[in-house]
């Protein structure tokens, strides 16, 4: 029917975002009194009382021909005569038809009607199967008509059905491929345009960006064409400046370069917060906020960074005296973020007066030439006195132990989670006896030399926090390669594959388990074996307790909040630990007895990194041990 097309056209196009059919009856049928009852017939045996003169009737169609549509005027009810207007006889339906509907069957439309024959005729009824019909969605307007009937009316539902759908084009959308846009809308070409399933298809491709993280992408516009072309255009919301505010020491890039998105780049508030996550984990804020606004253009975004610098310089420096050293002094210089520019410098200078001094000084640039490969270097001459259990523990000795040298490193990423790393190291050590202690054996193997090696390795992080993660992996396998081709005194290889695995028991508490393996098929230096025991593995043994070319060690954690505790609520900002450990490290070719310890610890929160306090008990008695940075 071509009066269809237009109202279709006003009704898709009228409310795009949420379309809706409003109920047209378009008969004056509010009150019962104002549908135009038949005349009442008086019985047949009383003459007919005199009546006023009355308009002609309207013919009778001829036999066989239905009666032709007419739509009743809403004027008020005329009384008949000698009929009181309360004993009147209530319009009964008689037929119900549809007429207007060439494409969509007429049983579907009736069988959502409820008006039904030898029903009386209910306003309230008739409203009702007007919505049902909108709500099936294929229409675009539904009018009541009724007509007479010798023993009541018919009821007439004239319809006007929404357009054919010949195509289909989706406008806007550089996120999402248009195919998959198509098939969430889910309306069908050649078809009648169903409404109701266009608008649950809108919503599903709004959906579609929301689950993604586009959270402004909307429907924009819905119209359809006299060509019966839908037409949907979306908007994705782009970002259109970003601003940072707060910066006092650390220059604006540095906060830029963090970002995962830059003008023109459509709003995805995952990648947001995954951005304010790496900046918080700078360390250089102590707060950091994303605020978006308006744009000055359509559909677009401003997003302003707002964060609050903390100190990143710190000086570090005490004094003591011990009987291995004599008098002993430090001092330490460490900036995480050197001169704003988001770069590491440390410092650290230590005398005794048994050994002289050791110095050591690094550096991190977390953009080396622009690019997202991170350098690590270090210079060092480091003086210390190990103690070796090779003999036993009631037989263990010192030796002095002097290194001097520093390495290169470079970490690239390949993909979000995947990074590889290589560089080179060269160190030359001296080994003595000590001033004081227990003297090493006559025939110890010392290894004095020179140590050039290429380093090479490959990581896999899926962790949500590197300095305090709750969940994902970390995946480090790490190589070794020393050759006496390089200039050195050695040639050997050594691996090493460290893996942990973080569980989020609570949204507090985290179980931790880990796993860390070494080995070289050949002997290596002492200076480079695998060592066990300490505060970094198992805590219940001395340093060094274990060393050797093949190492097997496991341990698990369970981490809490203190305040958590009963009477510690106050205690915000610390992590108690429970944690137990097992391992070896052995020559090669020997066998690994594991060896275990248990322990407690806290983890205190500080502006430069965690500070932890460990105890752990082995079968060979307790060790407390005092550290910073964490734990792995």
């Amino acid at each position: 029917m071509a009066f269809g097309v237009p109202w279709a056209i006003l009704f898709v196009t009228a409310a795009p975002a949420g379309l809706t059919a409003q109920p047209r009856l378009r008969v004056a049928a509010l009150p019962r009194a104002q549908f135009q009852p038949p005349p009442a017939q008086p019985p047949p045996a009383t003459p007919p009382p005199a009546t006023p003169s009355q308009p002609p009737s309207t013919p009778a169609p001829p036999p066989g021909q239905p009666a032709p549509p007419g739509l009743m005027p809403p004027g008020p009810f005329v009384p008949q005569p000698g009929v009181p207007p309360q004993t009147l006889p209530p319009q009964k339906v008689v037929e119900v038809v549809v007429r207007g509907n060439e494409h969509v069957p007429t049983d579907q439309i009736l069988a959502v009607v409820s008006t039904k024959p030898n029903d009386p005729l209910n306003d309230e009824k008739l409203r009702n199967d007007v919505q049902a019909i909108l709500n099936l969605g294929e229409f675009a307007d539904v009018v009541v008509r009724f007509e007479p009937l010798p023993d009541g009316v018919r009821v007439a539902f004239v319809v006007v059905e929404n357009p054919i759908v010949a195509s289909i084009d989706i406008t806007g959308n550089t996120i999402i491929p248009t195919p998959v846009v198509l098939k969430a809308l889910g309306v069908e070409t050649d078809k009648v345009l169903n409404t109701v399933t266009m608008r649950n298809g809108l919503r599903a491709i709004e959906k579609l960006y929301q689950d993604k993280g586009y959270i402004l992408a909307r429907v924009a516009d819905v119209s359809v064409s006299p060509e019966g072309v839908l037409r949907v255009a979306l908007t994705e919301g782009r970002i259109e400046t970003i601003k940072v505010d707060g910066l006092v020491k650390t220059h604006e890039y540095v906060v830029l370069r963090e970002l995962g998105f830059k003008p023109g780049d459509v709003f995805n508030v995952n990648e947001v917060n995954a951005s304010l996550r790496r900046l918080f984990q700078l360390q250089y804020f102590s707060d950091v906020k994303a605020q978006p606004g308006p744009g000055a253009q359509p559909d677009t975004v401003d997003v302003t960074i707002s964060v609050t610098e903390q100190k990143t310089a710190t000086v570090s420096f005490g004094a003591g005296f011990s009987n291995q050293t004599g008098i002993e002094g430090f001092v330490g210089l460490r900036d995480i973020d050197f001169g704003g520019n988001g770069q590491s410098v440390r410092i650290e200078y230590s005398s005794t007066a048994l050994f002289g001094t050791s110095l050591a000084i690094s550096f991190h640039e977390p953009y080396f030439e622009g690019s997202r490969t991170v350098l690590d270097t270090q210079l060092f001459n480091t003086t210390t006195i190990p103690t070796d259990y090779t003999l036993g523990l009631n037989s263990s000795f010192q030796y002095d132990l002097t290194q001097v040298g520093g390495y290169v490193s470079f970490t690239s990423p390949i993909g979000p989670i995947t990074s590889v790393n290589y560089g080179f190291k060269a160190v030359t050590t001296t080994f003595g006896p000590p001033l004081i202690g227990t003297p090493p054996p006559g025939n110890f193997p010392f290894t004095p030399g020179q140590i050039n090696a290429l380093i090479l390795g490959a990581a896999v992080d899926t962790r949500d926090d590197p300095v305090n993660p709750s969940t994902g992996d970390h995946l480090q396998l790490i190589g070794e390669f020393a050759f006496q081709v390089l200039g050195g005194s050695f040639s050997f290889q050594k691996y090493e594959l460290d893996y942990a695995h973080f569980i989020p028991v609570t949204a507090a508490d985290t179980l931790v388990g880990r796993v860390h393996l070494g080995y070289s098929a050949t002997p290596l230096p002492i200076q480079e074996q695998l060592y066990l025991g300490g505060q970094a593995a198992l805590r219940g043994y001395v340093t060094s307790r274990f060393r050797g070319d093949e190492m097997a060690f496991a341990q698990a954690e369970y981490r809490f909040p203190i305040s958590e505790l009963p009477l510690l609520h106050s205690f915000g900002g610390i992590t108690g630990v429970v944690f137990v450990e097992a391992g070896d490290a052995e020559p090669t070719g020997s066998q690994l007895i594991l060896k275990g310890d248990v322990g407690i610890g806290i983890q205190v929160k500080t502006a430069v990194g965690p500070f932890r306090l460990d105890y752990g008990v082995s079968p060979e008695g307790s060790q407390v041990w005092i550290s910073t940075g964490a734990q792995f």
